[in-house]
């Protein structure tokens, strides 16, 4: 990671950490199909928030008290409650039917496999409620917490992305990113609870024993779909400007939690009903899930 000192319009006292990369936005020529992956490989690998935020890595080291771990649950659960729509998005932006048929089967796992087998698992949201009921939290509690405004500006913002940009950007957004870290993230989180966080029932782990295998498919589905668009440079920026935006997105969100859990004054947003989406229209009697 590069450190560079900022413009002197504030005198050399503000250094920033630079996302840096050996991508070449100059250029024409797009990048073979391996080596432009390699780029983005290499840099989701280096700023992946789970590992290189300073909160992920407290997490990792199970150094978060069971408040700070429960007011992470609160935020978190309203970025991870997006996921159905995101890949119901995905499916809609398709380009073709051999596309649609290949996402069918992630939005399928988010709704849950138990809508056409018993033995199926539950929708994944409903997998993390159970993480927060675990936690000591109710569900009523985790619905009507108060959120940072980072939170609320990532899960809009994701969810504008996925709804408005074509396939490949989406994708590009969360197969290539989040979901090409979570296996290996949540494998290390998993082993966590197991020493440290050793209050936390096993029981309410099955969300993050899921991920630890699922996203292996679905980052290698998002790879193949994405494949069939890097043949000129101009749509290689949009995918390599995509997966910046991600990172970014998620460690700013990350950045709010953080200062709320280290900071005694912090603002927050009481989630309006049917929060993401527009307060009306919107359904009587029925919860979140």
């Amino acid at each position: 990671m590069k450190t560079i000192a900022h413009p002197k319009i504030f005198e050399d006292t503000l250094s920033l950490n630079i996302l840096d990369s050996e991508y070449d936005w100059q250029t024409t020529e797009p990048y073979c199909k391996e080596e432009f992956f390699e780029h983005i490989d290499t840099l989701v690998q280096r700023y992946f928030y789970g590992f290189r935020h300073p909160l992920g890595q407290k997490l990792l080291e199970g150094q978060l008290n069971s408040q700070a771990l429960k007011f992470l649950a609160t935020q978190e659960y309203h970025y991870y409650s997006g996921t159905t729509w995101w890949n119901a998005c995905k499916l809609a932006q398709s380009d073709t039917l051999a596309q649609q048929r290949l996402l069918h089967a992630p939005l399928l796992d988010e709704l849950g496999t138990n809508l056409v087998t018993p033995q199926g698992e539950l929708a994944h949201i409903e997998l993390f409620m159970n993480y927060c009921k675990s936690l000591g939290l109710e569900e009523k509690d985790v619905n009507e917490s108060p959120i940072v405004p980072s939170v609320v500006l990532a899960v809009t913002e994701l969810r504008r992305i996925i709804r408005e940009r074509p396939t490949f950007e989406s994708l590009a957004c969360s197969n290539l990113v989040v979901e090409r870290m979570r296996p290996a993230h949540y494998k290390k989180l998993l082993e966590v609870f197991k020493s440290k966080y050793t209050w936390v029932p096993q029981s309410g782990l099955r969300f993050y024993e899921v991920h630890a295998t699922l996203d292996e498919d679905h980052e290698s589905l998002g790879r193949k779909i994405i494949g069939q668009y890097i043949y000129c440079k101009q749509n290689q920026d949009s995918i390599f400007s995509s997966v910046l935006r991600s990172l970014c997105l998620r460690l700013v969100m990350y950045d709010g939690i953080f200062n709320a859990i280290s900071s005694s004054e912090t603002f927050a947003i009481v989630p309006w009903p049917n929060f993401p989406k527009e307060p009306w229209p919107r359904p009587q009697g029925t919860s979140n899930l």
